[in-house]
């Protein structure tokens, strides 16, 4: 986008100034358009002049001025870019629209499409090479080589050439390229690939031959297409020729490529974004399972723990029976040692080696 001066005014200045002149004059002096600037007033509340009111004027008829109203909640400051001098650019129409018409009042820009091509581009060259045979390709995806994706009939196919050799140098000049990704042609656009296919238009009609209820004579008509899918846009000659829609057709590919661009981005940083997310489960779910294995061993040791005191509380309890029943036999004092030992190897905290029990 070129860069054009601007001027701030306040509600009440750009009151002032539109009813001063007709919206016609102001249109000159500011890029925008009628509606532009009707759009403008309205949105800060500043009333203009209906069309009665510069014809009254003219005539010294009496006009009435609708006043201006100092109350406004929004931000008092309005920034209107200043037209140059022959530049028919409007800020308030569409991206397309504005970078067509900065691609076409670009006076170096090479728009013209000659009745022969002068200085032929070399991909210019490898077509005409290509349609006369002295190019061959037995692989079009593993040889560097491009040439035009022209699809058209043999009385079209030096108008295809003169329009593509045209776009060619547009394309070159306005700092793009041609390019192949696999068995697919196209142009890249700050890094942004777009395929491109220009046809010529067959219209249907009923069969001469046998077997067949129809068949598709070329028309003349030239399709340029850009994109695929549902990125898919084409021109067509029609009251306006091909040749004729270059700066339009360049304008929709560079603000493409730029939506583009920005939509891989944010697919790259939200892909970055979910990959780091995804990591940060992995390793949370990684952490839980550690300490749920650590709980388990934890509450395992603990039931290990409580089983050693209630082994004890059972000898011990066996031995005060023994006591009280004068039964403390050299072979009940055997057994009551030997289940302290057993209770000593399951106790965690003592684990105490058994010859039988830790053999695996």
């Amino acid at each position: 986008m070129i860069d054009m001066k601007t001027e701030e005014l306040k509600r009440k200045e750009l009151y002032e100034i539109v009813w001063s002149k007709p919206i016609s004059k102001l249109t000159q002096e500011y890029a925008l358009s009628n509606d532009g600037i009707k759009k403008l007033c309205k949105k800060f509340n500043i009333p203009i002049p209906d069309r009665s009111y510069w014809s009254k004027l003219k005539f010294n008829k009496p006009v009435k001025k609708i006043e201006f109203n100092p109350i406004f909640e929004g931000v008092d400051k309005i920034t209107l870019t200043i037209r140059e001098e022959g530049n028919l650019i409007n800020f308030d129409q569409t991206p397309l629209t504005i970078r067509t018409k900065e691609i076409a009042n670009d006076h170096k820009a090479p728009l013209a499409v000659p009745d022969n091509i002068i200085k032929p581009d070399i991909i210019t060259i490898q077509t005409k090479e290509y349609w006369r045979g002295k190019i061959k390709f037995s692989s079009y995806r593993d040889d560097s080589r491009i040439i035009y994706p022209i699809r058209v009939g043999d009385n079209c196919r030096k108008r295809a050439l003169l329009f593509m050799d045209a776009f060619t140098k547009l394309l070159r000049y306005r700092g793009h390229n041609w390019h192949k990704e696999y068995d697919n042609t196209g142009v890249v656009i700050d890094s942004i690939f777009i395929e491109i296919d220009l046809r010529e238009a067959t219209k249907k009609i009923p069969s001469t031959k046998q077997y067949y209820t129809s068949d598709y004579i070329p028309t003349g008509e030239l399709i340029f297409k850009m994109g695929k899918y549902s990125d898919e846009k084409e021109w067509r000659d029609g009251k306006t020729k091909l040749e004729e829609l270059l700066a339009r057709i360049m304008a929709k590919l560079e603000i493409y490529a730029e939506t583009e661009k920005i939509r891989k981005e944010k697919n790259r940083l939200w892909h970055l974004q979910y990959q780091e997310e995804q990591k940060r489960k992995e390793e949370f779910k990684k952490l839980k399972n550690e300490e749920v294995e650590k709980f388990n061993k934890l509450l395992a040791l603990s039931e290990q723990y409580n089983k050693a005191l209630l082994i004890r509380q059972y000898i011990q309890a066996e031995k005060q029976k023994a006591i009280r029943t004068n039964d403390l036999t050299i072979e009940k004092d055997e057994w009551i040692k030997w289940a302290c030992d057993k209770a000593d190897w399951l106790d965690p905290l003592i684990k105490k080696h058994d010859d039988i029990l830790d053999l695996s």
